[in-house]
């Protein structure tokens, strides 16, 4: 029998994340195993270098785009700003669990200081946006289906949080992942990019 799509949305959203998760999951390793196929040098519109390296100014598509959210393509790592960019799925319990600490970031520092973005591979915008709307997302949510921000910087698991300071370095050394969850945690590490930045 084929349920309306009347039944999809008025199927509580906690039902329609644990189906989607399913989906989310299969698709983001098929199109894995896509993107490991390509090659490395090879040029898109977002990606203006495509070499994987952390050059070029990539660019992916705003969800949530009402009030002062912004419409369009959000670019991930603008230049002169610290940068913290988020990869997260609707239904995972600790990506669900950080948002409370990101409400409190993007209140707590100016956006021309501090550039905060969520990064999801999942497709469903209206689940993304009911999520937003759930846990009260004040910042800028955009998807990435094709998986070119997750490859670019390795965000293999969920969630993965990255620091970039000013000069677009990674804020921690080596690699940008940070293991952060709370705001404390995560102002221990912003705060001196701040004072740094300021001298």
């Amino acid at each position: 029998m084929i349920r309306s799509e009347s039944y999809w949305y008025g199927m509580p959203s906690t039902q329609r994340r644990s189906f989607l998760k399913t989906v989310s999951t299969a698709l983001g390793i098929g199109l894995a195993g896509c993107a490991g196929l390509q090659s490395p040098r090879t040029e898109t519109p977002n990606n203006k270098t495509g070499s994987g390296s952390d050059s070029g100014l990539l660019s992916l598509p705003s969800v949530v785009t009402r009030d002062a959210f912004p419409d369009g393509d959000v670019v991930l790592k603008p230049d002169g700003k610290i940068v913290l960019l988020n990869f997260f799925t609707t239904w995972c319990r600790p990506c669900q669990e950080e948002m409370p600490a990101f409400r409190w970031l993007r209140a707590e520092y100016d956006p021309s200081t501090l550039h905060l973005v969520s990064i999801t591979p999942e497709v469903d915008e209206t689940l993304i946006r009911e999520f937003w709307r759930e846990y009260d997302g004040i910042w800028p949510v955009v998807t990435d289906p094709a998986l070119a921000a997750t490859d670019r910087w390795n965000a293999n698991s969920y969630p993965t949080n990255l620091v970039f300071d000013t000069d677009g370095t990674p804020a921690t050394g080596d690699s940008p992942t940070v293991r952060a969850r709370t705001f404390e945690e995560f102002e221990s590490i912003i705060d001196p990019l701040l004072t740094e930045s300021e001298q």
